[in-house]
């Protein structure tokens, strides 16, 4: 194993990186403007070198080199190719710069004629012929510095220095430089199978046996059950497998036998609070996350866990094998477990733990019952096998490949992971003697598994290669978010762009592709509706930690400062951050993941030094934006604040810019500068749905920019701010807010607004503010542009606040809003003598209507021939002329109404509705 280590230690392979710079050079240097500068002479000679190295480069990763100075020779040689990035990404950015700085904002869209988009002809002409002018004219200004010429000129030079070093590989390593490469095989060949994760071959008796002891009844509170087997065995696979059978939910004697089913995974860096607030996220979604007082945590949870049957799941615990750590250890697991004393007989908790680690930790808390896990015997492995490397083909017919086979998993020792990883490998491969030569595989032979993954990394296609790699940024068991991630791996080159295929959707690949080959793995989270996620094994986190040694790093609390020299890649957490502002070299970052802790502020010093920062995400709660202006390659970045800084117009690299609401604010509004639309890299802006997008008077470029989220529309009576301009915002999801409705013009600008075609809005919010100034329509007017306001039918929530007019909108009385929930209606510049007849919408469960002073009765009109029948929540108030409640059509009429709430309405009319539902509270 040792000389695998020393070879993949250097860290991941950087072939596609290459390839990915010298179509970017290409794509300048044959612009005839730019062939016959210094600057396009020198980018040539760096080409040359760069596919030089390339060849040399794409068989030096595939080698075993133990020796320090090839070593050294290597990373010198990876160093030269990072700095040829750097100053073409540089080029790119000085570029574009360069370009606004002359004022030519139509020629903006022009200015991405180095990404790989095309734009059209007459603007690409006019382009050229600019920056041709601008060349001659200043002689190159447009590049950044005067130095930078003589900077591309020393990474030229780098890069043949680093040409001969490769050269010196070649006879100790024995490699033929003239050789054909051999491509990996490309993402779309691989006969992909079924990549939900979800076939589980064998432990049905173990299985039935952990069922039957969830059954036992005992008058102790809880029974805590530990799996124990070593890693990648299967504990997890066979406690989900149990955890998701249907008879846990039903048996015995009827449904819910448990009451509550938890399922929290720990790894080996024990946070109770953490763990306790994923508790409460199972038994009270709506206590908030904000709190960090371990106290008041454990409080809220020991009340809601009180008297219920739980059972709870503790997946993948590490027990502190240090003597003088112990006592302090089994202290604070006591004490996260406290809440659990109260719930009923009966509750269960499993705890997966691994073979040499197993602890009487948890036995002072309750009875404790130990359940051994080895692995699957060799007809259950031969199945799984099999399952992989046929997937859905026929796998009768492969008699010839059945005796190798069993010999194979033999060699795998029942693991499952192991069987996974190597049967992928085998996927549409029926060639004997490939089988044989996977057979008779050194690395196959060990008892250690990690060997069996660290020969199949080794083996993974070289574009997946760094993207695994990259994974050891998250921490064991972080649910990995795939449309970030995938982005993360475009910042950094990993990602090859085709034709008819954007980069998404080639990283798209790579993610399901990791997957199928068992290097990700899919989960569901049963707190949020079974919904899919994705993290790596506790072993593949290991491996991929191992193979990124000396680019990637976690730091962590404790970790010694030593040994950042070579890091390109660092997650660490907000208050971590400090202690290495004067050890790590930030000007070599890459990437830099800051995660939460606490934490609110990153200094504006860190910002400063990171040149060649391509991934920013910034997950703590920031109160004030640092300032990112001088992050000039930056190509992703994600922050948690409702603030929009103006340097965001210096990122001219930016493609991908994620928001998030700070979790410890109330403001929720962000509005971004106008000349965010103008940058040409820019691909798409992500919110999510706690956050509300201020989208009045930008470009429409926006709406193709945003992809979506709750937004606020403030109609103004000026131009970019009309009613209209929501045309093109059908990405909006979740709450669409529109202010200012008095400036709307007419009913046809309220119908080209079209929130008919905004079916991924739940939430309408219609506000008219009248003011002196306000020019006063007839009722006429204005119900036709409410009438003109018609949503989606997809609609659940509708707020219509101070609305004008005399008669209501054939949509709300009518089923066309049939998945509607929650109805709040204000009239205090109504007309409207009568109450809407919503009585027959058959999922509305709350029903508030205030302010309309010209109601004077409620009659049958109310119900509109319905009984309300979902209907919890009535609230009427601020109707002081409110005089009659004339009694229901018919019977059964609010069947389910549980609380009315009646303000400021005349005493007759309170208990005249009394009559008629006696038993509402």
């Amino acid at each position: 194993m040792s000389t695998i280590t020393a070879a993949i230690g250097i860290g991941w392979v950087v072939s596609p990186v290459i390839t990915l710079i010298i179509n970017k050079i290409e794509s300048h240097i044959e612009k005839k403007n730019f062939k016959n500068s210094e600057t396009g002479k020198y980018l040539k000679e760096m080409q040359t070198s760069l596919q030089e190295i390339h060849v040399i480069m794409a068989r030096v990763e595939k080698q075993r080199i133990e020796n320090d100075k090839e070593l050294q020779l290597v990373r010198g040689i990876k160093d030269a190719i990072y700095e040829a990035e750097d100053v073409v990404n540089e080029f790119e950015y000085n570029l574009l710069d360069g370009v606004k700085s002359v004022e030519q904002p139509k020629l903006d869209a022009a200015a991405s004629v180095f990404s790989f988009t095309q734009v059209a002809s007459s603007a690409y002409d006019k382009f050229r012929e600019k920056t041709k002018e601008i060349s001659e004219k200043l002689d190159w200004p447009i590049l950044g510095d005067g130095n930078f010429k003589e900077k591309v000129k020393e990474v030229s030079e780098s890069l043949v220095r680093a040409r001969d070093s490769a050269k010196i590989l070649f006879n100790p390593l024995k490699i033929n430089p003239s050789a054909n490469i051999q491509s990996s095989k490309h993402e779309n060949e691989l006969d992909t199978g079924s990549q939900t994760g979800d076939e589980i071959i064998g432990r049905i008796e173990k299985r039935d046996e952990l069922i039957e002891l969830l059954f036992k009844r005992n008058n102790e509170t809880p029974t805590i059950i530990q799996i124990v087997g070593q890693g990648g065995i299967g504990k997890t696979t066979l406690a989900r497998l149990v955890y998701n059978d249907p008879r846990v939910l039903t048996e015995p004697g009827g449904q819910g036998f448990f009451e509550l089913n938890m399922w929290l995974s720990v790894s080996e860096n024990f946070d109770g609070i953490k763990l306790t607030k994923e508790m409460l996220q199972y038994v009270s979604p709506e206590f908030s996350q904000s709190v960090t007082s371990f106290d008041l945590l454990q409080k809220e949870l020991k009340e809601k866990l009180a008297s219920k049957r739980i059972l709870l799941v503790l997946d993948n615990v590490w027990y502190v094998k240090d003597v003088n750590k112990k006592s302090s250890f089994e202290q604070k697991w006591l004490q996260f477990l406290a809440p659990l004393k109260k719930t009923k007989p009966g509750s269960k908790i499993i705890v997966t733990t691994r073979e040499g680690v197993v602890d009487t930790t948890l036995e002072s808390f309750g009875s404790l019952q130990v359940i051994p896990l080895g692995g699957l015997n060799d007809d259950d492995s031969w199945s799984l096998l099999k399952s992989k490397a046929f997937g859905s083909k026929n796998q009768n017919n492969r008699d010839n490949l059945e005796p190798i086979g069993k010999e194979l998993v033999k060699n795998l020792k029942g693991f499952p992971l192991a069987i996974r990883v190597v049967g992928t490998e085998l996927r549409g491969e029926s060639d004997t003697e490939e089988w044989k030569r996977i057979l008779n595989d050194n690395a196959l032979d060990k008892s250690d598994i990690r060997d069996v993954l660290l020969r199949s990394y080794t083996h993974l296609p070289d574009y997946l290669q760094p993207c695994f790699a990259y994974c050891s940024l998250f921490p064991k068991g972080y649910y990995l978010k795939p449309d970030r991630l995938v982005h993360m791996w475009i910042a950094q080159g990993f990602v090859h762009p085709r034709e008819k295929k954007s980069s998404e959707e080639i990283g798209k690949s790579y993610f399901n592709e990791l997957i199928d080959r068992s290097f990700i793995q899919i989960i569901k989270r049963p707190y949020k509706g079974n919904k899919k996620h994705y993290e790596m094994h506790d072993l593949m986190s290991d491996l991929a930690c191992q193979v990124s040694k000396g680019e990637c790093y976690i730091f962590k609390e404790g970790d010694t400062l030593d040994n950042f020299d070579s890091v390109r890649h660092l997650s660490v957490t907000s208050w971590e951050l400090h202690r290495l502002l004067n050890i790590v070299n930030f000007d070599k970052l890459r990437t830099l993941l800051i995660s939460d802790n606490g934490g609110e502020h990153v200094a504006d010093e860190i910002f400063n030094k990171m040149k060649r920062i391509r991934v920013l995400h910034i997950g703590c709660n920031l109160r004030k934006l640092p300032n990112i202006g001088e992050c000039k390659l930056l190509q992703y970045f994600f922050y948690r604040n409702c603030e929009a800084p103006d340097t965001f117009s210096k990122l001219h690299l930016l493609t991908v810019l994620f928001i998030r609401k700070n979790r410890n604010s109330i403001e929720n509004t962000i509005k971004l500068p106008q000349s965010i639309c103008s940058m040409s890299r820019l691909e798409f802006i992500d919110t999510s749905e706690s956050i509300q997008m201020d989208i009045g008077g930008h470009d429409v470029h926006l709406s193709n920019l945003w992809r979506g989220g709750s937004a606020i529309f403030h109609v103004q009576k000026k131009e970019g701010w009309e009613l209209g301009h929501l045309r093109d915002f059908n990405n909006i999801k979740g709450i669409l807010e529109i202010k200012g409705l008095e400036n709307v013009a007419s009913r046809e600008e309220a119908i080209e607004a079209r929130l008919g075609s905004k079916e991924h809005v739940t939430e309408l919010r219609l506000n008219w503010e009248f003011r002196e100034s306000s020019v006063v329509k007839s009722n006429i007017e204005y119900n036709e542009i409410l009438e003109a306001l018609k949503p989606h039918p997809n609609l659940e929530r509708l707020n219509i606040q101070n609305c004008p007019g005399d008669k209501f909108p054939s949509w709300l009385e009518s089923n066309w809003l049939s998945r509607i929930t929650y109805i709040k209606i204000e009239g205090e510049n109504s007309g409207f003598k009568m109450l809407p007849g919503l009585g027959q919408l058959p999922l509305l469960k709350y029903l508030g209507i205030y302010s309309m002073t010209s109601v004077s009765r409620i009659g049958d009109e109310f119900y509109d021939n319905g009984t309300y029948p979902s209907l919890e929540n009535l609230e009427i108030g601020l109707m002081d002329n409110l005089e009659e409640w004339s009694s229901p059509r018919g019977v059964g009429s609010f069947p389910k109404l549980k609380t009315v709430v009646l303000g400021q309405c005349r005493d007759l009319f309170c208990s005249q509705f009394l009559k008629w539902n006696p038993s509402t509270s």
